[in-house]
């Protein structure tokens, strides 16, 4: 067996090693090397749970060699770069980026190979939940109590962010919302301009807004005026003037009834008036105010001058 393997051993080495060549020239030829240069999204490692970063760049190029195959079904997934921030603390730096390439390339450039990273502490707050209803409400109802479940939510994140945070609302559509109602909603934060704040974390970040809806009718009573005009006859005085009832119920919105403490007649005339007479009198109502009776009797009673 050696015999035969040892026979024109020469000539066979010189076989493969031309074989080999070939085998070298014709991949040359058909898949060279190349040059590529893709978009690689950038990380961070090594950071403490304590910190976070607010400001770096979120993707660097990198340049590799390797074969043309490869390199044509390599993309900027494949490769990985990123920037160590072990013990980094609140502050700005500039550090080197590292890129870590599969089998096959080599590594021929990183642009730019430093970036600026920003570190912030994360901190936690935790903030009062305001219920900030909108939209119409039925008929007459007005708003009654409202309650707020949880009426707390701890916010977590970047300082810098974490102060700008003015309050905490939970927005609830009363649109066709009956007696009591109870619904779910997303938290808002808000800054100190009133625009939403994001990236933050709020724990809960959703909260049950329950309430009543009471009758925006109320009642008081007032007094009755009577309201004359023109004059007597000569010789004629008048003794006294009263309204039957005194004084009515009237309704209306709080708003409404607040602004009155009595109603008063149509004007009730005194020309030609000698005697006593009893009158039925029309009330007079402002707007949004109402009555169970719309007249009263107005009793004049007048006498003779002296």
């Amino acid at each position: 067996m050696n015999y035969f393997l040892g026979r024109n051993l020469l000539p066979k080495l010189l076989a493969v090693l031309i074989a080999l060549i070939v085998w070298v020239f014709v991949m040359n030829e058909q898949n060279p090397p190349l040059e590529g240069t893709f978009q690689v999204a950038l990380s961070g490692r090594n950071l403490s749970d304590q910190m976070t970063v607010m400001e770096a760049p979120e993707s660097v190029k990198v340049k590799v060699r390797g074969l043309r195959n490869a390199i044509a079904g390599a993309s900027g997934k494949d490769f990985r770069a990123t920037v160590d921030l072990k013990g980094m603390k609140t502050g700005q730096y500039n550090l080197p980026v590292s890129v870590t390439l599969p089998g096959g390339y080599e590594l021929v450039e990183v642009i730019p190979d430093k970036v600026s990273i920003t570190i912030e502490s994360v901190r936690s707050r935790r903030f009062t939940v305001e219920p900030r209803l909108t939209g119409p409400i039925v008929g007459q109802m007005v708003l009654g109590k409202v309650e707020v479940r949880p009426s707390t939510t701890t916010i977590t994140g970047p300082q810098s962010l974490l102060d700008s945070v003015a309050k905490v609302l939970a927005s609830v559509e009363l649109r066709d919302q009956t007696a009591t109602f109870s619904l779910n909603s997303k938290l808002i934060l808000l800054g100190q301009d009133g625009s939403e704040v994001k990236g933050l974390t709020v724990e809960p970040s959703q909260v049950t807004v329950s309430g009543t809806l009471e009758s925006g009718i109320v009642s008081r009573t007032v007094d009755v005026k009577t309201v004359l005009t023109g004059n007597l006859p000569d010789g004629i005085l008048l003794r006294k003037v009263f309204t039957e009832p005194v004084k009515v119920e009237v309704k209306g919105t709080k708003e409404v009834l607040d602004k009155i403490d009595s109603v008063v007649t149509e004007p009730v005339v005194l020309t030609g008036i000698t005697k006593d007479v009893t009158k039925e009198v029309a009330l007079q109502l402002q707007p949004g105010v109402t009555v169970d009776r719309k007249t009263v009797l107005v009793r004049i009673t007048v006498g003779q001058g002296p």
